[in-house]
Order: structure tokens, then sequence, then C-alpha cells
């Protein structure tokens, strides 16, 4: 009787090997990340293929409101439009 090879050998299909580079870049196509991205998410929360999802998706959100603030013109420190456009001061 042969042996069952899928017993024999496996596949890991819920974990994410960072040292694959074509498992890397599938997965950052996949989830609309950078494959530097995926290394980062890989060495802060382990291979785990959920883990890695649910962070590639909270990292894609949180880049995406940061692009519409930049777009937007307001930046951390700096005032909207409708304040003096010049110094900032009020007029004397």
């Amino acid at each position: 009787m042969a042996a069952d090879a899928a017993k024999l050998y496996p596949r890991h299909r819920d974990r994410i090997s960072g040292s694959e580079d074509y498992v890397v870049r599938h997965f950052a196509r996949q989830n609309g990340i950078t494959p530097a991205q995926v290394h980062q998410l890989i060495r802060r929360y382990g291979s785990d293929r959920g883990k890695l999802v649910a962070a590639a998706k909270e990292l894609r959100t949180s880049l995406r409101s940061a692009k519409a603030m930049l777009a937007s013109g307001r930046r951390a420190g700096h005032f909207s439009a409708g304040v003096d456009g010049g110094s900032g001061l009020g007029m004397q």
C-alpha cells in the first residue's frame, strides 16, 4: 500500500512564508499592500494567514485615510483655510 502524499507532506495554507518571495508578492497583490509591508506584518503578527489578512486590511484602511487627509490639505499642526492665510495672527 502506497503512502498518502497529503499526509506525509501537508500543505500549510493557513501560513505565509516570509522567506519565499513569490508567496510574499502574491499575498501583497491579493491584499493591496507592498511586499515590504507584508514582511513588516509577518514580523509583527507572525505567519498566520488569518491574522495577516486582518492586519493588511487595517493597514490599507489607515493608509487610505491618511492619503485622504493629505489630499484635503489637513495635516497635524497646520491651520485650515478658514484661518487668516497670512501669519495666522488676526488683524490689529
